[in-house]
């Protein structure tokens, strides 16, 4: 008989009125017995993948993962998106009306903190259970890259991005243990912040063979992490570690950029070429209607769909490959509109999009923008080599600008979660058409989420506010 992961260590944390998000005790956990084998160790490892993939809250709610919400957040708050559909899902990301009492707020807040305390349970039951040797190492590594990626995504929802802060100033609380409970935390420093992340992934990378492309679908391998290491440099100025990391994926990894002929299919492929990590979504673990699908469609929510400046900005590029992933729909209602085509669903169902948390043009894209801003190397190389594998024709630039490098992330990444905060980063203003207020600076307060009112009130006072709620 098929063993079941879920029974292990994928369960629904109950968690009482006495314990906060960030803090689940080891209590609500199953018993110090529950990782005796490799193979309870990847069902375990499995969990924590699958606990951002579909619902929570006793099985009830899907919100906040990346299977939906979260993919979906830095576009619907950039500039090129907007809600065409009446439901108002995610009218507080969209139209930047989160307050301390949001859904979205509370939601994205639990979903990551109870992936954290899936992940410290997990590896606190590696180290109890007394297992090793190469196939442990990478279950560990894996792990201590997903905490990386959590920690990381909180901070950019919940506090300043590291190039826009001072290193003393307010980052997130750091999971990084199994808590007792009662145990109330603070918020780390952003510098504390993003220096426990680097401190996991080098922990990541230490564990994970750099050998070959990942054998297993939905899971991250030595290149996601030292792809992420990028990611997370360039977030904090570091152009010139960034450059290095990206250029180490770039020549050594065995992911290829999709071709020209290829990149309008490999949208409903699982493991493509280029995708470095993405999280395998199925017809039983997925978002359901708050997922990637039923948000970017007519027929669904139609919360994402595209404004008219970004359908023009498209179409005037007809020679460019990536502006075929649009189209007008209809609902036969209120929902018609124009819409991205990177969500169409795996064999009919719309909620079964893999969301693509790292492909291999973002790599490029972060060498050229670090190689621009460290000055000493060559950063229209990376933005030709994209170019050619997506443009007709297409004759190398001499030079770039941080605008063409921008210009080439909206173009390429649409719909893949970093529009507003690819702005906010380079100290710009997002000017979404849903905030008649006028453009969102990128030292606006609202660029920041709440933290959660809840966890706020049982924190004994500890945990502060973000400024502005």
């Amino acid at each position: 008989m098929k063993k079941i992961y879920l029974p292990i260590l994928l369960l629904t944390l109950a968690v009482s009125s006495c314990d906060t998000f960030d803090k689940v005790p080891s209590s609500e956990w199953p018993s110090e017995g529950a990782i005796k084998t490799l193979e309870d160790l990847q069902f375990a490892v499995n969990g924590v993948y699958e606990s951002q993939t579909s619902s929570i809250d006793a099985g009830t709610n899907p919100r906040g993962s990346y299977a939906g919400d979260f993919f979906l957040y830095a576009d619907q708050r950039g500039s090129d998106f907007k809600a065409i559909g009446s439901n108002k899902q995610t009218v507080d990301v969209y139209a930047y009306q989160a307050t301390k009492n949001s859904s979205d707020s509370y939601y994205f807040y639990k979903r990551f903190y109870l992936s954290l305390a899936r992940i410290n349970k997990v590896l606190e039951g590696v180290k109890k259970s007394g297992l090793e040797g190469a196939e442990v190492d990478v279950q560990v590594g894996e792990l201590y890259a997903l905490r990386a990626l959590f920690h990381f995504d909180l901070a950019r929802l919940f506090a300043k991005l590291p190039c826009n802060a001072q290193a003393s100033d307010p980052g997130i609380v750091l999971s990084t243990e199994v808590f007792e409970s009662g145990y109330t935390a603070e918020r780390a420093t952003i510098a504390k912040t993003y220096e426990t992340i680097l401190d996991d992934l080098k922990t990541a990378l230490d564990n994970l063979p750099e050998t070959s492309k990942v054998v297993t679908a939905g899971h991250i391998d030595y290149w996601g992490a030292r792809a992420l290491r990028a990611r997370a440099y360039l977030y904090m100025n570091e152009n010139s570690k960034a450059l290095e990391d990206a250029k180490y994926v770039i020549e050594k990894s065995p992911y290829k950029l999709y071709t020209r002929d290829e990149y309008e299919t490999v949208w409903t492929k699982v493991g493509s070429s280029e995708s470095i990590f993405e999280f395998l979504i199925t017809s039983l673990y997925n978002a359901q209607r708050n997922s990637l699908g039923f948000y970017t469609h007519a027929e669904g929510y139609a919360e994402a769909g595209i404004t008219e400046g970004f359908k023009t900005f498209l179409q005037e590029r007809p020679e460019d490959v990536r502006s075929t992933l649009i189209a007008e729909e209809s609902d036969g209602g209120d929902n018609e509109g124009w819409y991205i085509q990177k969500y169409p669903g795996r064999d009919g169902e719309i909620y079964v999009n893999n969301p693509k948390v790292i492909r291999l043009s973002e790599v490029y894209l972060i060498a050229a923008e670090a190689a621009l801003k460290a000055g000493g190397a060559d950063p229209a190389s990376y933005i030709n080599d994209l170019r050619k594998q997506r443009i007709a024709d297409y004759e190398d630039v001499a030079s770039v600008t941080i605008d063409d490098i921008l210009t080439e992330r909206r173009l390429e990444l649409y719909g893949e979660g970093h529009n507003a905060w690819d702005t906010w980063r380079n100290k710009k203003a997002v000017t979404n058409a849903q905030v008649p207020a006028g453009p969102i600076n990128y030292d606006d307060y609202r660029t920041v989420m709440p933290i959660p009112v809840s966890e706020i009130n049982v924190s004994n006072g500890k945990l502060k506010q973000n400024e502005g709620y």
